[in-house]
């Protein structure tokens, strides 16, 4: 009985995706027939039969190369006709009006083989659409719907002998450039090690940034900004006064952090939708803060009272190396009409999710003693990376 029921539910799963699969009819799988016409309309309908199309310019990728292909396209399951209609006459005037839109399918290929840009495709594609009304309503007009066989037959001369004259243009294959620029956004945490740590806490740092490159090699420049704790209330080492009573403290709850890195790249590995990419670089690490100085009095019992005298803006900042790794998982691609700089280029738009494990040397010498150690932090980031399309 379980097999029974799994065959059953395969079989329907099968025949939905035939039956998906069946509604489109290119204009090149051959000239239409009535069994083409999937719904059935009723004998009270006003409507004697409908055919259904779509004109369009569709961008099909495999691997690197993308095609713009312009299709006339009939829908097979919104197209329909009655018993009493599906006669030659009236299949000769639907066959008529998927004819007049090939006509405007090889136009706007030529015109895409030409070279227009992705933003005029959709207008041209607009433009055709429009055309293709017009000029069907002028046919129906002229041939009372395909009823008066002379007119008929004319506008069926027309239109073979515009395709003859057209010829089928062959579809282009458009080249992803080996360039590539994007953006970066996201978050990450990053904590000290050594003697750094006896100062400051990890923090979480959020990030953007931009990348580049060109075929394997990449450079990314990136800048964080966290707000860690401190580890230590007198980083300067200031000594204290004759009683031991300290002279500066730090005057908020945590520093304000910013890091920024320049690197460059090589991917070593693409398999499927990850790759990786090992990069080293140059690190700029920099902690910002209040200090306060204190000034020690008594009260009237004899207690010790500070008073802040004035307050002073501290910093540290060092630059050094970074390492880096990037595992980039691609969550989906496509093509868009215009570039990321807003230019009437198409280009080829790709989404990953990004996961980059760092770490970087820091060495303040500012501080008393000087200290030093690494910075180790891990990012999660979305990653949109664009590539110019080339015909």
């Amino acid at each position: 009985m379980r097999r029974l029921v799994f065959i059953i539910m395969c079989a329907a799963i099968a025949m939905t995706a035939a039956a998906s699969n069946d509604d489109i009819k290119l204009w090149s799988d051959g000239p239409l027939n009535w069994s083409d016409f999937h719904q059935m309309l009723p004998p009270t309908s006003s409507e004697p039969s409908r055919l259904e199309v779509e004109l369009s310019a569709t961008p099909l990728e495999s691997g690197d190369r993308v095609r713009l292909e312009a299709r006339a396209i009939m829908h097979r399951n919104s197209s329909a006709t009655s018993a009493a209609q599906s006669t030659p006459e009236r299949l000769r005037y639907h066959q008529l009006q998927f004819d007049l839109l090939e006509l405007m399918r090889r136009n706007l290929q030529q015109e895409i083989n030409n070279g227009i840009d992705g933003a005029t495709v959709e207008k041209r594609v607009k433009y055709y659409q429009d055309l293709y009304r017009q000029r069907s309503r002028q046919i129906a007009q002229e041939t009372r719907n395909g009823s008066l066989e002379a007119a008929l037959s004319s506008w069926e001369d027309n239109i073979e002998s515009q395709l003859s004259s057209l010829g089928t243009p062959q579809v282009p294959q458009v080249t992803t450039m080996q360039g590539c620029y994007g953006v970066i956004a996201g978050v990450g945490y990053e904590s000290p090690t050594g003697k750094l740590r006896d100062n400051f806490g990890g923090s979480v740092m959020f990030h953007v940034g931009f990348t580049g490159g060109y075929k394997n090699f990449k450079a990314k420049a990136q800048v964080a900004f966290g707000q860690p704790s401190y580890r230590n209330d007198n980083i300067f080492n200031v000594a204290p006064d004759s009683e031991g009573r300290p002279l500066q403290g730090n005057n908020s709850s945590s520093a304000t952090h910013i890091d920024a890195s320049l690197q460059v790249g090589y991917t070593v590995l693409t398999a499927g939708r990850l790759s990786i990419t090992p990069n080293v670089g140059a690190f700029y690490n920099l902690y910002k803060w209040d200090v306060a100085n204190y000034a020690w009095d008594k009260d009237d019992e004899g207690r010790d009272v500070r008073n802040t005298t004035s307050i002073e803006n501290r910093n540290l900042h060092n630059i050094s190396f970074i390492a880096s790794i990037d595992f980039d998982i691609n969550l989906n691609s496509g093509v868009t009409n215009t570039s990321l700089t807003g230019s009437s280029h198409r280009e080829r738009w790709t989404s990953s999710l990004r996961i980059t494990p760092w770490v970087a040397h820091s060495k303040f010498n500012k501080c008393d003693p000087t200290v030093s150690g690494m910075m180790v932090g891990i990012n999660v980031s979305y990653l949109g990376l664009a590539r110019l399309l080339r015909m």
